[in-house]
């Protein structure tokens, strides 16, 4: 998914403004060409300027109504993320507020353009001019704040990660400095792509290995899944749920040295919830193996299933991992 064609919403004047701009602009070239008398040509002049006003509006409007992605069809995961960066029943709101204003502009307009027609003479025309201009202006500033809200909701929407929801996604996990950007660069042969998203205050990484002609997915979540649910703030807590509709299979590794800072008890402890909240095959990588000791590697083993020592670092045992990764995705991806 990619929301980087929500384009830009302006302010509730600056859209006046522009539709303005664009009748006067309008109104002064066609009269160049109308034909009549002074009134017939004041009357043709004021009718084709509301019909430039209404289309300009309307034609913004509906524009911000189909931009914006309808949420319930989204995949379960992006929108969940989304509940992460924006409030969801605001932006149903403020969208119903526009699809409203859309409505009362042509309601106003078929009005106005049946009063200008009919008038009998040019106070008539003028006095209806000001009122279709008045009751327009009232209509586009009742959704000042809507504008505003729903422009910071399109900004924050285009920061989320532009992840596959139809390709296996294998998601490393793990405390920090135990060698997962390093696994996932030695996973997928090149230095992974790093974007910061506004759900987290670290940044995510994300790569691609192709097994036997399919792509996999392959993304480190620095700031949801390297330390322990207590830790979390809400929002990194839901952007964490989020993920167990994209993970096929989940990495954790694991430094048995507890060279990186933690013991591998608290190393265990993540592991529980992790495998716990995600509920996807979790394939454990004993990282630094290659200096690890044999007790090091039977403590961080004992009672685990789908274990392998590796080396992120060096590159060892890359290929029996995929191997194994591969055994454990479905040969049908349940994704939408």
């Amino acid at each position: 998914m990619n929301f980087g064609k929500l384009g830009n919403i302006e302010t509730a004047d600056e859209y006046l403004n522009i539709a303005f701009r664009q009748a006067k602009a309008h109104a002064a070239e066609a009269m160049k060409k109308i034909t009549g008398s002074s009134f017939q040509r004041l009357q043709r002049k004021e009718l084709d300027s509301i019909n430039v006003v209404h289309t300009a509006l309307v034609k913004h409007f509906t524009t911000i109504l189909v931009s914006f992605p309808s949420i319930p069809d989204l995949d379960p995961f992006y929108r969940e993320l989304i509940r992460c960066v924006v409030d969801v029943a605001q932006v149903r709101q403020s969208l119903g507020g526009v699809n409203w204003a859309v409505h009362r502009i042509q309601e106003i307009f078929h009005e106005y353009h049946q009063k200008l027609k009919s008038s009998a003479d040019e106070n008539a025309l003028l006095r209806h001019k000001r009122a279709y201009y008045g009751r327009i202006s009232s209509v586009v500033k009742r959704l000042k704040t809507d504008f505003v809200f729903l422009n910071e909701a399109r900004r924050q929407m285009k920061e989320l990660p532009s992840f596959k929801t139809s390709v296996p996604t294998i998601v490393i996990a793990g405390l920090p400095n135990v060698g997962k950007s390093t696994l996932l660069k030695a996973l997928t042969g090149s230095a992974p792509a790093i974007a910061d998203y506004p759900f987290t205050t670290k940044s995510m990484m994300l790569g691609y290995r192709t097994v036997d002609g399919k792509k996999w997915q392959v993304i480190d979540t620095p700031g949801l899944l390297d330390r322990p649910l207590a830790k979390r703030n809400s929002i990194e807590k839901q952007a964490a749920l989020a993920l167990k509709h994209l993970a096929t299979v989940v990495v954790f590794v694991m430094d048995p040295t507890e060279a990186c800072g933690y013991p591998l008890s608290e190393q265990k402890n993540l592991l529980k919830e992790v495998a716990k909240s995600l509920e996807v095959p979790v394939i454990i990588a004993l990282n630094k193996a290659d200096v690890a000791t044999e007790a090091q590697l039977h403590a961080a083993t004992e009672r685990s299933q789908h274990v392998i020592p590796i080396s992120a670092k060096k590159e060892e045992n890359i290929k029996e991992l995929s191997d194994l990764i591969a055994k454990n995705i479905p040969e049908v991806k349940a994704k939408s």
